[in-house]
């Protein structure tokens, strides 16, 4: 013996909502599972924008801790090479 119809009914009708409600979920976890991918790729491109930078303002200290180092030892042999010179003219 088969349930009256109008229980079959409502049964379908309890499960199409129950889909329509889990469809709904699926759709809401999907975009926010884009956003998250979204929001990853750009936390990885500021990183390697920022590890660039780091490494390019290294680079420019230890060019310019050279040229400091140049320069005073440019000016140290041209102060010993002015000093006895300096003292012979007496």
């Amino acid at each position: 013996m088969q349930p009256p119809r109008s229980e079959t009914q409502k049964v379908i009708t309890e499960l199409e909502k129950e889909i329509a409600m889990l469809e709904a979920e699926n759709t809401a976890s999907s975009r926010t599972l884009d956003l998250r991918k979204k929001q990853f790729a750009l936390l990885l491109h500021v990183v390697d924008e920022l590890q660039n930078t780091i490494e390019e303002e290294q680079r420019s200290l230890v060019e310019e801790m050279r040229n400091v180092v140049d320069d005073h030892n440019k000016s140290g042999v041209e102060d010993a090479t002015m000093g006895p010179e300096a003292m012979a003219v007496d």
